[in-house]
């Protein structure tokens, strides 16, 4: 007799996964191939595969796809999960899906870079990457860098073995700002910023801080404004959200790409 298979396990926040969910499930999924980039277990596959069962009675594989480093570890049996090559490379063709999520998966990776012409390559003409990744800009992760040299959720990791799956794959941690740039340089043409949950212990440091980061970021965008106006005029829609209050509160970005 098999063994029924075991529901996925959350590698990510949840509400972190119902944000992507939402930016996703809001258009016309029959008329959406939606690729789950670094799926994991496959927790959230099954979160958007059983709204498609319910909502619209077809099998969840019309609709999406996954793939993993690690497929053998993916537990939604109502999708496949397809392997991602060695060098990062992602095993469909140009153009072949109409959004593609990857979920806390780029401070994982050495070559940010690479992994977002991927996400730009399998995408359609208007395809859009959602990507989240902790928000190492929030007060918490700020504080904290600032004591002990190391943000949030990125800690010294084992030296001993490269093996993302038993060092917490935290290796890469990226702001906001160079995750819009990386994305940007990958031939992304317009990038949206949103955002998970609240923190609560973030607040409390804005209450604290507020007086010192506000007035120091106005000066800062003067600064640039007057020595460097041209690239202040080029990155002003990347920079404005970087001391914004969402981004000093809230737990991970989410970086939506448009193709």
């Amino acid at each position: 007799m098999t063994s029924p298979v075991s529901s996925p396990q959350r590698l990510s926040h949840q509400t972190t996964n119902r944000r992507v969910f939402e930016l996703v499930a809001g258009g016309d999924l029959l008329a959406t191939r939606v690729l789950d980039v670094g799926a994991g277990e496959g927790y959230f596959s099954r979160l958007l595969g059983e709204h498609v069962k319910s909502r619209f009675a077809v099998p969840p594989a019309t609709v999406l796809r996954a793939c993993d480093l690690y497929p053998a570890l993916f537990r939604y049996p109502d999708v496949s999960c397809d392997p991602i090559a060695a060098d990062g490379r992602l095993p469909y063709p140009d153009g072949s899906f109409d959004v593609a999520c990857s979920i806390e998966v780029i401070e994982h990776l050495e070559d940010q870079f690479a992994f977002a012409r991927e996400l730009h390559r399998v995408l359609k003409p208007d395809g859009r990457a959602i990507i989240t990744t902790p928000n190492v800009l929030n007060l918490n992760s700020r504080v904290r860098t600032l004591h002990s040299g190391l943000a949030v959720l990125f800690d010294p990791l084992p030296l001993a073995s490269p093996d993302p799956v038993h060092t917490s794959g935290h290796i890469h941690p990226i702001p906001f700002y160079y995750l819009g740039y990386v994305f940007h340089r990958a031939g992304f043409r317009q990038l949206r910023v949103h955002y998970d949950r609240t923190k609560k212990s973030a607040v409390a440091w804005l209450l604290l801080l507020a007086p010192f980061i506000f007035p120091a970021r106005a000066l800062a965008t003067l600064r640039l404004r007057l020595r460097r106006p041209a690239v202040y005029a080029e990155n002003r829609a990347l920079l404005g959200p970087v001391n914004s209050l969402r981004m000093l509160t809230s737990r991970s970005v989410v970086l939506e790409a448009v193709k």
